[in-house]
């Protein structure tokens, strides 16, 4: 079964809020309640230091203005801190007392077995000490009340723990609330997040699927995420190449087609007419010969198509040897004479030495010679310049071949080297193109190592490769 992205991502995000909610809470907990108690020993201890103070200073200087202000300051700090104020002398006897209803008034005695240290000038925090006094869970903080440097008694605030945990709950329930609502500020972020990281993958399926039609045009939005972004730039980049490949495909099948269709039509058409009596026979050497050069045409047409898969497939095997490739340059412009005579087109050969040895495979680079200056002479104008050069440069050797006449447009330039790629569509032109001739020449100077540069102007084009030079 399958699921969308955007669920998972969303768990996630639950999980990840759910997890550290759980984590901050529990954390939060134990420091509230650190908190609560810290604060309150803090309150009640200041408290009872200061009772101590004004009951040392009563039991020194006693006078009716000093007991009232002792009472006052008693029911003041009880109604403060909400707890329960005791004074005892050493034994536990009950001296002073805040909320005259209790228990402990009785006998005017408490049991203070659990604070002998107070007793011996300590302060002393205990839970639970007083708890048969006040019918609950009691927080106690006992200081020692000193006259002239000694302990005749104890200051004792007993604060009821469930005041204290109303505290810490109250605080707790700020901190809920808190986390309420920034649970549900991150659970609308990871919504809006997720939805904006799912969207460019459901697009860029979307467009997978057009590509898979053979809409080859639709390209993916790029995402302001980094890692989505180069996501849509390399796929954008795959159907620009499929694209790119569908259409030399395409141009690939329909010139192949026309190629060989031309050939074939011809011969068919001769013979037929030979047989039908259409064509005479003492005309018959002359169509035949027709018949005969459409075929080696045809022949060398399917011998072109079978070195491409061979060139392709890498299985054109290299004999590389010592030879002059100034020489061969010059057997090669000789085979195009009678066309650049045709065109009145002017050759020129620029070399150092009558004599310049490389070290590649002979036939197959002229092969490349041959295409080159093929293309040189139906591209020049007429009237035009042809240019040759052959100049050796250290370890190597550069070969150009230049022409005038019109340029190869920059569009054009991506495409030359690709199987079949015509510069002229119309099947109107047919000397535009430069079909098969460079894909091949590009195959071989590659598999030599070496690489085949294009420079072209408004009205010049020059092709240029190395070979390594043979000392």
């Amino acid at each position: 079964m399958k699921r969308s992205i955007f669920a998972p991502l969303m768990w996630l995000s639950i999980t990840i809020i759910l997890v550290s909610a759980l984590v901050m809470g529990f954390v939060h907990i134990v420091l509230i309640d650190r908190y609560v108690i810290s604060a309150k020993t803090t309150a009640l201890l200041q408290s009872a230091e200061r009772i101590s103070e004004l009951t040392a200073a009563l039991s020194v200087n006693y006078s009716p203005q000093l007991q009232n202000f002792y009472t006052l300051n008693m029911d003041l700090i009880t109604q403060n801190t909400q707890s329960h104020i005791i004074v005892t002398d050493v034994n536990g006897r009950v001296l002073k007392f805040s909320t005259p209803d209790k228990k402990y008034i009785v006998n005017k005695n408490i049991n203070i077995d659990d604070f002998q240290a107070v007793m011996q000038g300590e302060n002393v925090y205990k839970v639970g000490a007083f708890d048969y006094i006040f019918g609950q869970r009691i927080y106690t903080v006992a200081v020692p009340v000193r006259v002239q440097n000694k302990v005749h008694g104890a200051v004792f605030l007993n604060s009821p723990m469930p005041e204290m945990h109303r505290d810490r709950n109250t605080l707790f329930s700020m901190l809920v609330v808190s986390a309420l609502i920034s649970s549900i500020v991150a659970f609308a972020l990871s919504y809006i997040i997720s939805k904006k990281i799912t969207k460019p993958i459901r697009e860029l399926s979307s467009v997978a699927h057009h590509l898979a039609k053979g809409n080859y045009e639709k390209r993916v939005e790029i995402s302001n995420v980094s890692e989505l972004a180069e996501l849509g730039e390399a796929f954008n980049t795959m159907a620009e190449a499929i694209e790119n490949h569908e259409t030399v495909r395409t141009t690939f099948i329909a010139n192949v087609s026309h190629d060989l269709r031309t050939p074939m039509t011809t011969i068919t058409g001769f013979v037929q007419g030979m047989l039908d009596g259409t064509i005479p026979p003492e005309q018959y050497n002359k169509y035949l010969k027709i018949v005969q050069s459409e075929a080696l045409r045809l022949a060398s047409l399917v011998s072109t198509f079978l070195d491409i898969s061979k060139y392709e497939e890498d299985r054109m095997p290299l004999y590389k040897t010592q030879f002059d490739i100034s020489e061969m340059i010059r057997v090669a412009l000789a085979s195009f004479e009678a066309k650049i005579k045709e065109k009145d087109i002017e050759a020129s050969f620029e070399f150092d030495s009558e004599n310049t040895f490389v070290f590649a495979d002979e036939n197959e680079i002229y092969r490349v010679i041959m295409n080159l200056l093929e293309n040189a002479v139906k591209f020049a104008n007429d009237g035009g310049k042809i240019s040759i050069k052959c100049i050796p440069k250290g370890k190597k050797t550069l070969i150009s071949v230049a022409n005038t006449g019109e340029g190869i447009s920059s569009e054009d330039e991506k495409y030359i080297w690709g199987r079949f790629y015509k510069s002229d569509k119309s099947r109107s032109t047919p000397n535009k193109g430069y079909g098969l001739g460079l894909f091949i020449v590009k195959s071989i100077i590659n598999r030599h190592g070496e690489k085949i540069n294009l420079n072209t102007s408004q009205d010049i084009t020059e092709f240029s490769f190395t070979l390594p030079t043979h000392d």
